[in-house]
């Protein structure tokens, strides 16, 4: 099997995953009534839960607004996504586009690989830029 070949079937393979997860975080709300609050026809929603189609960035975004899935869940879908679209989930996208300077930033670190303990310390200071932010001590001291 070609390297192409094994990337489609696992694409497809993330695809019948996110929808099933979807479906699953859907519960007792009618496919229906899910694709009204995202704004699809309720035939595109069902192509979604089946697999055959992957959501947009903004459908998934809506999708993930409209469920809130608990964070395991949530993160396990948004692994998936990427997997399908090859690209960060929408949110993390959106955060890359709106931070000045934010794409040098993480290009520092491009081709290599952070062990766990490097991004549990990373999460730390990122979380202690955003407790600065509460304070009011950013952007010129």
């Amino acid at each position: 099997m070609s390297k192409k070949q094994k990337q489609d079937k696992t694409v497809e393979a993330a695809k019948k995953k996110l929808g099933k997860m979807i479906s699953k975080c859907r519960g007792e709300t009618s496919q229906r009534t899910l694709a009204k609050s995202v704004g699809l026809p309720p035939s595109n929603m069902k192509y979604i839960e089946d697999g055959i189609n992957a959501p947009t960035a903004e459908t998934y975004t809506a999708i993930v607004q409209n469920l809130n899935p608990d964070k395991k869940m949530h993160d396990e879908m948004d692994r998936l996504y990427s997997v399908i679209r090859g690209a960060p989930p929408p949110d993390v996208c959106n955060i890359v586009l709106n931070q000045k300077g934010m794409n040098d930033t993480l290009r520092i670190i491009e081709g290599q690989e952070l062990s766990d303990k490097q991004m549990e310390e990373l999460q730390k200071l990122l979380t202690s830029f955003i407790t600065e932010s509460e304070r009011g001590e950013t952007k010129n001291g």
